[in-house]
C-alpha cells in the first residue's frame, strides 16, 4: 500500500494522525505537545551512531521537536502500511524531506502509537532504511540481547518459539492482548485479539518453522517498552528457507505483554515495507 494522507479514512486516529502532521508543518508546538501525555515516551532510531535516542515528558519532548523535526522547511508523506485501532497506530511512512538549505532527502520509518486517554503515551519512532538509502538490517554486526530482565524476558520468548512452547508463550501476554501482524498474503494487517486467538495465530503462522536463526539489527528497551528489528533465517517443516526483517515493539503491563506490534520491515521476497 502507498497512500497519501489526504486518502486516509475518516476515523479518531486517522483525524488524530493528520492534525499531529499538521502541527508539525506549521511547526505548532503547544499542538503537537497537547497530543501526548504529560509523561510520554517517545524513542527515536534517527541518530548519527543509529543507537536509540530515549525522549521523555513534555519538557525533553519539546527540546526534540524544536531541535530537529522543526529544523525542516518542508515534507511529503507516502504511507506504505497502516493498522489502527482505538489506542494504537501502527504504519510506516516515506517522507521526501527539503532542510532550510534547500537540501532534499528521504527516509522511510515505522511509526507506532500506544495511546491512553487520547492521548500517545508511547512513541515507537524506528528508522526502516536511513537517509543515505542503508536499510536498517543491512548490517553486519549482531546486536546482543542485554543481560537485563527484559532482555531475558526475550530469550525466553524466542526460546518458547523454537520448543513450540504455547502455554509458556501466552503466559507471556495480559489475556487481553493485542498484536498486528503485516506479514500477510495480501500485506494487510492482521489484528489478533486475546489469549485463545494468540494461540491459534502462533500454532498456525509461527509454529510452522522447522528452525530459525535471529539477528538483532536494533535494541531499545525501558522497564515496560521494548524496540527491535531483528532478521530472520528462517527453515519451515516442508524445508522451506527463506529470510525475512521485523520491527517488533512491546507494550507491557504488570509484566506482560499487553500490545505487540510485529511489523514487516523485507519481506521474503526481498522488497521492503
Amino acid at each position: 500500500m502507498s497512500t497519501p494522507i489526504e486518502q486516509l479514512l475518516v476515523s479518531p486516529i486517522s483525524q488524530l494522525y493528520k492534525e499531529h502532521i499538521g502541527f508539525i508543518k506549521a511547526k505548532n508546538l503547544d499542538g503537537l505537545l497537547n497530543q501526548y501525555a504529560d509523561d510520554a515516551l517517545l524513542i527515536s532510531t534517527l541518530t548519527e551512531d543509529r543507537q536509540p535516542l530515549y525522549v521523555q515528558g513534555r519538557q525533553a519532548l519539546k527540546e526534540f521537536f524544536e531541535g530537529r523535526i522543526f529544523g525542516l522547511e518542508d515534507f511529503e508523506i507516502r504511507l506504505n502500511q497502516w493498522a489502527e485501532t482505538e489506542n494504537t497506530l501502527m504504519m510506516v511512512e516515506e517522507l521526501t524531506t527539503t532542510s532550510k538549505t534547500g537540501e532534499v532527502g528521504s527516509v522511510e520509518f515505522y511509526d507506532n502509537w500506544f495511546l491512553q486517554n487520547g492521548k500517545i503515551t508511547i512513541h515507537f519512532a524506528g528508522v526502516i532504511q536511513y537517509p543515505d538509502k542503508t536499510y536498517v538490517n543491512a548490517g553486519t554486526i549482531k546486536t546482543e540481547v542485554p543481560a537485563s530482565p527484559l532482555g531475558n524476558f526475550y530469550k525466553e520468548h524466542i526460546g518458547f518459539i523454537k520448543a513450540k512452547n504455547v502455554d509458556g508463550l501466552l503466559n507471556q501476554y495480559t489475556e487481553d492482548v493485542l498484536l498486528i501482524s503485516t506479514l500477510t498474503e495480501n500485506r494487510k494487517p492482521l489484528y489478533v485479539r486475546g489469549r485463545q486467538a494468540l494461540k491459534q495465530f502462533f500454532e498456525s503462522r509461527i509454529f510452522s518453522l522447522e528452525d530459525f536463526e535471529v539477528k538483532l539489527d536494533q535494541w531499545a528497551e525501558t522497564e515496560n517498552t521494548l524496540m527491535i528489528v531483528e532478521s530472520l533465517k528462517t527453515r519451515s517443516i516442508n524445508g522451506d528457507v527463506g529470510e525475512v526483517s521485523f520491527y517488533d515493539n512491546w507494550v507491557l503491563r504488570d509484566r506482560k505483554i499487553a500490545v505487540h506490534f510485529a511489523g514487516v520491515v523485507q519481506y521474503p521476497d526481498g522488497t521492503y515495507a
